[in-house]
C-alpha cells in the first residue's frame, strides 16, 4: 500500500517525466523540497516496490505499476485544478498546489466523489 509521502514522490515523478523528460533525483529532491538523501532513501523503497527504476547514476523510470499508481494521482489532480481555478477562482499557483495535495492527501472515496461531483457539475453548464 502507497504512503501518502510514496504518493508525493510518485506524482512528482510523474510530474516531471510529462512531455518525455528525464528525471532526475536532484530534480525530484528540489521539486519536493526536501534533501537529496531523503530522496535517496524513498526512491529506494519505491525501486523495492516495483514503483519505479533506477540504476546507479542513472535516470528514474516508473514501472508500469508506478504509472498506473502515479496516472490514478495526476488524473484527479488536473480534473480539481480546473475546478479550481475556473469555478472557484483560486489562482494558478494555488490551484496545482492544493489540487496535488488533494489528490495525494484525500481518501480514494473522497476523491472519487469529488471528481464525480465537479465532472457532473460541468456537465450541468452546458
Amino acid at each position: 500500500m502507497l504512503t501518502q509521502s510514496m504518493k508525493r514522490y510518485l506524482f512528482a515523478i510523474y510530474s516531471l517525466g510529462q512531455n518525455g523528460n528525464k528525471i532526475r533525483l536532484t530534480d525530484v529532491a528540489k521539486f519536493m523540497d526536501v534533501s537529496k538523501s531523503s530522496a535517496v532513501k524513498m526512491t529506494e523503497r519505491l525501486v523495492s516496490d516495483g514503483y519505479i527504476l533506477k540504476e546507479p547514476y542513472r535516470e528514474i523510470e516508473l514501472t508500469q505499476t508506478g504509472i498506473k499508481a502515479a496516472n490514478e494521482l495526476y488524473t484527479p489532480s488536473i480534473i480539481l485544478r480546473e475546478f479550481l481555478e475556473n469555478q472557484v477562482g483560486v489562482s494558478k499557483e494555488n490551484s496545482a498546489a492544493d489540487a496535488m495535495v488533494l489528490a495525494v492527501h484525500t481518501s480514494d472515496e473522497t476523491i472519487e466523489k469529488l471528481i464525480e461531483y465537479v465532472l457532473d457539475l460541468g456537465g450541468k453548464e452546458t
